[in-house]
């Protein structure tokens, strides 16, 4: 009998669980930016040089089909997001064949060669799966033979990379640890290597090796080889001493003059295709400049950017498209004497903090950690980006807060700051002080009560109702009740408890507060409290979240859990949800958005009962921070590499009306 009905009850929830996946829409995705971020890898199609291709540190490939006028997500190259494309290239017989070398962020991960037959949009593992795949390179005269360099040692494929030889000597000391290759554009057989001790030679398809060291430095790291195309005896290597010169295939070598070398690495260089005695190096310190076979040299850039990766333009006398770290892509049209930027539809920045204006959904504000502006802000859903004034930095910032009265930032340090004035005229400055009870600190190894204190507590969480805003810290919950300046204790019966985060209703009436001994609930803005306490299996709740006037949700070690009156009774979100904890959780009416450590996005549409993934490469990134829009059936999903994204998660008109209204109609794309 108890089997019959344990069978039933799997019966019914299976049939809920499908029922629930047809009903849910299809979720829209549209990218907000903000424009720009770190460029690894370009690469140009030799038959159509107005089609590009870009490669980030998380496996994204983007394609530019306008010569880097505007960009847009194809694929990702591999399954982890911390795979480091460091190479892409385009098949001279075949452009919709990409290959692309792969390296992970944790070594023991490997990386591998990556194959793409549909210009990007879907890859497959070409080998080599347990190597830091650092560099990559196709024979000019016999397109067959693939050469990658990789932690170990050399690999040479001569079929397509349908099957990998070690060429190196196994466990060589010196031929491993390789950062760059070239091939002789003539004959295949002749291969170069640079590794993180000076380059090597082989002049029979790697039979055998020999050093070419004569005039280098030694412990020169070989960053980037280049093979003359008109004349293979011709190379150029930069290593982090500098740029050096062989006209003897490599056996003695010339330091090229002119680039100083001090704190710069040279990770980049390119032959102009029209003008063979015109170099390029792209440095960390700019990009440098020769049109006299390297005699003479001149920087193009400001000093300040950082070049990984150039194209030039066969076809367009001029055009360079660099590829940089924070700034994204800059274009000169006249050989590097003027640039653009040109990140339209290249959202790569990782995203530390966001923040959403209650009273001006369409407003949001962001804190990047790769951005020569930490701190920017929209008033148009995307459209446009402006920084907003200086005095924060992304590296101190714990969470943003929108208050009904403007920007607040907690501290990992301590404190909180708040924006001051308009605009970019306004700044970021220290706010807040403590009194009574709160203020009590030790001066002189005793304890005193001055009359005032500045607020230095680590925040952990803060809530805002029309009648108080409140701060959770490791001293307690605090109180303000004039827009911030001061904050008080607020005492639960006779003890102050450590709390680690606060839930207050609009009208500031009810708060749950949780700390380090339960969760404590209050139905007249803290004057007198309960106890409402999770499930022994849950553990203490890390974040709280209101959801609607009844509905709580607790983000614990366990994963997430779900009260809907009010924090009396709680279920855990276990069907559909891994069992990895949950990072952050939004609600848009009755559908429930949560990111998952370690990465991924799921969804819920009957109110976190249920839950399934959702679909696309973006949802499987890393989402730190997704947080609903107050009213609407979006949510903001905050990238830790693809900057920011609305997400529809209504079905209604009214829903894609909120979407269309939020997003740049130019920057929008429905997820595959």
């Amino acid at each position: 009998m108890g089997g019959t009905g344990c069978a039933r009850w799997l019966v019914v929830g299976a049939i809920s669980i499908a029922l629930a996946a047809l009903a849910a829409p299809a979720q829209v995705w549209r990218s907000m930016g903000p424009p720009g971020g770190n460029v690894q890898s370009l690469a140009a199609d030799p038959h159509d040089p107005r089609v590009l291709y870009l490669g980030t540190t998380d496996g994204h490939i983007f394609v530019s089909r306008d010569g880097g006028d505007s960009w847009s997500l194809d694929g990702r190259a591999g399954p982890r997001l911390d795979g480091v494309v460091d190479t892409i290239l385009v098949d001279p017989r075949n452009s919709k064949r990409l290959y692309a070398s792969e390296w992970t962020l944790n070594p023991a991960a490997g990386g591998g060669v990556w194959e793409s037959d549909d210009a990007g949009r879907t890859w497959r593992g070409l080998g080599l799966a347990a190597q830091q795949v650092r560099a990559l390179a196709e024979a000019p005269s016999d397109p067959d033979i693939l050469v990658a360099g990789t932690l170990g040692g050399v690999y040479r494929s001569a079929d397509d990379g349908r099957s990998w030889q070690l060429i190196s000597p196994a466990g060589s000391e010196e031929i491993r640890d390789l950062d760059s290759l070239a091939i002789d554009p003539r004959n295949p057989e002749v291969i170069y290597a640079g590794t993180y001790h000076l380059p090597w030679k082989t002049v029979d398809g790697g039979k055998r090796w020999f050093p070419i060291h004569a005039g280098l430095i030694v412990d020169s790291d070989i960053f980037s080889i280049l093979v003359d195309r008109a004349d293979p005896q011709r190379l150029f290597l930069s290593s982090c001493s500098g740029i050096y010169r062989s006209d003897t295939g490599g056996l003695s070598w010339v330091k090229v003059q002119g680039i100083p070398t001090s704190a710069r690495r040279t990770l980049v260089i390119r032959q102009d295709p029209l003008r063979r005695g015109t170099i390029y190096a792209g440095t960390t310190e700019g990009l440098w400049k020769t049109e006299t076979d390297g005699a003479s040299w001149r920087r193009v850039t400001p000093g300040n950017w950082s070049i990984n990766a150039l194209v030039i333009d066969p076809r367009r006398e001029g055009r360079i498209v660099l590829g940089t770290e924070r700034l994204g892509i800059l274009i000169s049209d006249n050989g590097g004497e003027t640039y653009r930027t040109s990140n339209a539809g290249f959202n790569h920045r990782q995203i530390a903090a966001v923040a959403l204006d209650r009273l001006h959904p369409r407003r949001v504000l962001a804190i990047l950690s790769d951005a020569p502006d930490p701190v920017v802000v929209t008033d148009n859903g995307g459209a446009t980006w402006k920084p907003l004034g200086p005095g924060l930095r992304w590296e101190s910032v714990r969470r943003l807060y929108a208050s009904p009265s403007g920007w607040w930032a907690a501290l990992s340090s301590g404190g909180l700051l708040s924006y001051r004035g308009e605009g970019e005229r306004g700044e970021w400055a220290r706010a807040g002080e403590l009194v009574g009870e709160a203020a009590w600190t030790f001066q002189g190894g005793r304890l005193v009560k001055p009359p005032r204190r500045a607020f230095d507590l680590v925040v952990e969480d803060m809530g805002f109702s029309r009648n108080g805003w409140y701060a959770a810290t490791a001293y307690g919950l605090l109180r303000s009740d004039d827009n911030g300046a001061t904050w008080r204790e607020v005492r639960f019966a006779p003890l102050i408890l450590p709390a680690r985060s606060v839930a207050v209703s609009a009208d500031g009436n009810r708060l749950w507060v949780a700390t380090e001994h339960g969760l404590a609930y209050s139905l007249d803005a803290g004057r007198t409290w309960s106890w409402h306490n999770l499930p022994p299996s849950a553990g203490n709740a890390l974040r709280l979240s209101l959801a609607g006037p009844e509905t709580l949700l607790a983000l614990t070690p366990k994963g997430l859990f779900l009260s809907y009156d009010g924090g009396g009774a709680w279920e855990h979100a276990a069907h559909g949800l891994p069992e990895v904890p949950v990072r952050d959780v939004a609600a848009a009416g009755d559908t429930f958005l949560a990111s998952l450590d370690g990465g991924g996005l799921y969804i819920s549409h009957d109110r976190g009962h249920t839950w399934s993934p959702v679909s696309g490469s973006l949802a499987e990134g890393d989402f730190p921070v997704v947080a609903a829009v107050p009213g609407s059936a979006l949510v903001y999903a905050a990238s830790a590499s693809d900057g920011l994204y609305a997400v529809e998660l209504g079905s209604g008109s009214g829903a894609r009306n909120a979407v269309a209204s939020h997003a740049s109609p130019s920057a929008s794309q429905k997820q595959r």
